[in-house]
């Protein structure tokens, strides 16, 4: 081979090797991005998911306390007791039936009619345990 041939051999392969940086530098830069934004995106979903579970947290502590208020009220008025056992019950069934029937929607119309129907139900029977509670403090 002459020399001009090796000279245009060594530039393209010259040319090769800064075009082959040229694609590492910016794939490395792109992979620095999506690891950042991965990063931030696990550090955002792990606040997010300490903050729910500090709220159900809290959440259950508030019931605890509750159903504690309750047994100690229930011990000392037995209607009292009573009442909420059976509203209690009625809730557990609500949500029961709510579930099984929001399960049989099929579309969305279905869906929205199925939510003011539980809407309804959800206040006669809020209605009722009104009314119970009333009876079990007046009795």
């Amino acid at each position: 081979m002459d020399n001009k041939k090796v000279t245009n051999l060594l530039r393209a392969v010259a040319d090769l090797m800064d075009q082959t940086t040229e694609v590492v530098v910016k794939t490395q830069k792109e992979i620095t991005k999506n690891v950042e934004k991965t990063q931030e995106e696990v550090r955002k979903n792990s606040e997010d998911f300490l903050a729910h579970s500090l709220k159900l947290m809290k959440k259950i502590e508030e019931n605890d306390a509750i159903r504690a208020y309750q047994n100690k009220l229930g011990k000392t008025n037995k209607s009292l007791a009573d009442a909420l056992a059976e509203i209690q019950k009625m809730r557990e069934q609500a949500i029961s039936d709510m579930i099984k029937e929001s399960q049989k929607a099929s579309n969305p119309m279905d869906l929205m009619s199925q939510v003011v129907k539980n809407s309804e139900k959800m206040a006669k029977q809020f209605t009722e345990e009104v009314e119970i509670m009333k009876d079990a403090v007046q009795g």
